[in-house]
């Protein structure tokens, strides 16, 4: 396999060796001089040679999903090199040869173990796109505000409860990531971004919508996973809105302003607290993309709201946990349907439109009563080109625990620890046990934040707060994981049809 890639390189000038689960750089790459591109990203390499500094014709470098600590200083000589990726590594400061690359324009160090930011950066005049997020920084990076040509900033994770008032200034940028911190609000600067078109504010803790968001021109915005209630829209600037992802809100009320979103095409309403959806719907003709898991739009009469019908482009349509008791034949009318995801829908039994759909990529009927049945070969023989997913949900809580069993084996980590390396994930603190950690390990702690903290919610077996307070317990030594993942497992068999309105007021 590697021959015929280095053959491929020789002719084209791109080298892919990701996922090869390298050891080290082979040495036969140092031959090829004419290299613009190199991809060694998800390995396992701990060092990369210097002797990387003599390939300077290289213009794209990727070596994130690795165990880098540090990189060679005469990686400074790559004079051409625009895009350096090093992500999820386990560098602790800015490598000093960035100072050294002129034609850097995109610099991804996300999820590595990165303190500070030094003040040269901020001299970097040609960078257009940065990414610092998931590092124990100390401090917002000053530095960075200096990067008046940046159109892409990611500072994801990074714990912040403030941003600095002048971030304004970076009036260049286009994409903005501040998801996973502990924002309440923005700086009325925010307002200045015109160019501004993609906005990420998942996971924080906002109460409302920020007021200067309706006048940005945006495209895309991700406000899931706060705590809003209400959307004004009154006056908004959303015409080329197309993506606009609501889900793990407690909004009650759509705002019939969404239906003059002409170009939407993907909405998230997973998780929240919506019992129907306005008619005005139908008027989002391009929507292709709608998810509702979690929110509790079927309570009232067991069957979905009627305006789904009527949107006829749909390609994605989630209705999993939505209190839905039968599907209609007016299903039938999404012809354009390619995935259909019906997780934990208490059906009688198959319902007969679904035998028709033969136009479904993927049928999800994970933890429905029929989930094993002879019904579902039926299906599965009437839909031949269709994937028919059926998983049993209590198997994989069952298959995390045997992984955390490893974990402690392979490791010597020990449930507390184990519960404050999850704890600070949730929170965007420092992750502990660094050191101590291969990519694996550190792998199977991600799945673990994921299924406690995010699918276990949003399936509505209990909720995030709950969870942590769980979580809290197994840090203090006073709860073990095994109880952890027994309780979730009894919430995903008792989890009812209920309203998030009745069954979630933490929020």
């Amino acid at each position: 396999m590697l021959a015929e890639r280095l053959g491929t390189a020789e002719k084209t000038g791109k080298l892919d060796l990701r996922g090869l689960v390298l050891g080290q750089v082979p040495p036969v790459i140092r031959a090829l001089r004419n290299l613009v591109e190199l991809d060694l990203g998800s390995n396992a390499l701990t060092e990369v040679p210097a002797w990387l500094g003599e390939l300077t014709s290289l213009e794209v470098l990727r070596l994130e999903r690795n165990a880098l600590e540090d990189l060679p200083r005469k990686l400074g000589r790559l004079d051409k090199l625009r895009v350096l990726e090093l992500s999820h590594n386990k560098l602790q400061a800015v490598p000093s040869f960035v100072a050294d690359l002129p034609a850097l324009v995109s610099l991804d160090l996300g999820q590595n173990r990165v303190e500070s930011v030094p003040r040269w950066l901020a001299d970097r005049s040609a960078l257009r796109a940065l990414v610092l997020g998931k590092n124990p920084l100390d401090a917002f990076p000053e530095p960075v505000l200096a990067l008046s040509g940046l159109t892409e900033l990611g500072l994801a994770g990074l714990g912040f409860e403030a941003l600095p008032g002048d971030l304004g200034a970076l009036v260049a940028l286009q994409k903005l990531d501040l998801g996973e911190n502990r924002l309440s609000g923005l700086p009325a600067s925010i307002g200045k971004l015109g160019a501004l078109r993609a906005l990420v504010l998942r996971g924080n803790r906002l109460t409302e919508l920020p007021s200067m968001l309706p006048g940005l021109r945006l495209r895309a915005l991700d406000v899931a996973g706060n705590r809003i209630g209400a959307l004004p829209l009154a006056g908004h600037a959303w015409d080329e809105m197309e993506v606009l992802e609501l889900g793990d809100n407690p909004l009650v009320v759509l705002p019939e302003e969404v239906a003059a979103f002409a170009a939407l095409r993907r909405l998230d309403l997973r998780s929240t607290w919506l019992e129907s959806l306005p008619d005005v719907l139908a008027r989002l003709t391009g929507l292709r993309t709608l998810l509702l898991a979690g929110s509790p739009v079927g309570l009232r009469d067991g069957k979905p709201p009627d305006v789904l019908f009527t949107l006829e482009g749909l390609e994605e349509l989630d209705l999993s946990l939505t209190g839905i008791t039968a599907l209609p034949e007016a299903l039938g009318r999404l012809s354009r349907l390619k995935f259909l995801w019906l997780q934990g829908i208490p059906l009688a039994s198959v319902p007969a439109v679904l035998r028709s759909m033969k136009h479904l990529e993927e049928l999800d009927l994970t933890d429905t009563p029929f989930g094993r049945s002879d019904e579902v070969e039926a299906l599965t023989a009437a839909l031949p080109t269709t994937r028919v997913v059926c998983v049993d949900w209590a198997a994989t809580y069952r298959a995390m625990l045997g992984d955390v069993y490893i974990l402690r084996d392979d490791t010597g980590l020990d449930d507390v620890e184990i519960a404050k390396w999850v704890l600070a994930r949730e929170r965007g603190g420092r992750l502990p046990a660094a050191g101590r950690l291969r990519p694996v390990d550190e792998e199977v702690l991600e799945r673990l934040h994921t299924l406690v903290f995010m699918q276990a919610p949003r399936r509505r077996v209990t909720t995030r707060s709950a969870v942590g307070v769980m979580v809290d317990l197994v840090a203090r030594d006073q709860l073990g994981w095994h109880e952890v993942l027994e309780q979730l497992l009894e919430g995903a068999h008792a989890s009812g049809m209920k309203s998030r309105r009745i069954g979630d007021t933490s929020r």
